[in-house]
């Protein structure tokens, strides 16, 4: 019986961070030289939840408060050395623009939907955002309303 390949599996948390009307990206300071433009995040410690890890990864990349909105999507990846993460991602607004980046990036944009395009996201962000305009928020929320009601 061959032994099975063992395999690594972490969680992580992304945020799309907002600041009046624009999108926070940060350029990846990668060992490869891509530079692939992300969102804020990283993995979750053993004792943290979603929310907290999210808070503490975005202070750390940005300097910046979040107020956190709603999860807005799942993110998946492979890294190079066989680890896995699954995630997932939330909308935030930013208490202000000003951004003090960590050594992990290069450089920050605060983008317009229209400049969005613009930027080489990292493919498996570009491919959670491809998955995020199939789910269905309005059918989503007319199910839930009447269940989120309890106290």
């Amino acid at each position: 019986m061959a032994q099975e390949e063992r395999v690594i599996m972490g969680l992580s948390v992304k945020a799309m961070v907002f600041f009046e009307g624009r999108l926070l990206l940060l350029q990846k300071n990668d060992a490869e030289g891509l530079h692939h433009w992300e969102f804020p995040g990283g993995g979750l410690h053993f004792t943290e939840d979603f929310e907290a890890g999210l808070r503490r990864e975005v202070r750390e990349e940005t300097g910046l408060t979040v107020d956190l909105e709603a999860p807005v999507g799942i993110w998946s990846y492979q890294k190079r050395d066989g680890q896995f993460l699954n995630g997932v991602i939330f909308s935030a607004l930013a208490d202000s623009g000003d951004v003090v980046l960590s050594d992990e990036h290069l450089a920050y944009r605060w983008v317009s939907p229209e400049e969005f395009h613009t930027y080489r996201i990292h493919g498996s962000l570009r491919r959670s955002l491809r998955q995020m305009k199939g789910f269905a928020y309005e059918r989503s929320y007319e199910l839930l309303r009447d269940f989120l009601a309890i106290d």
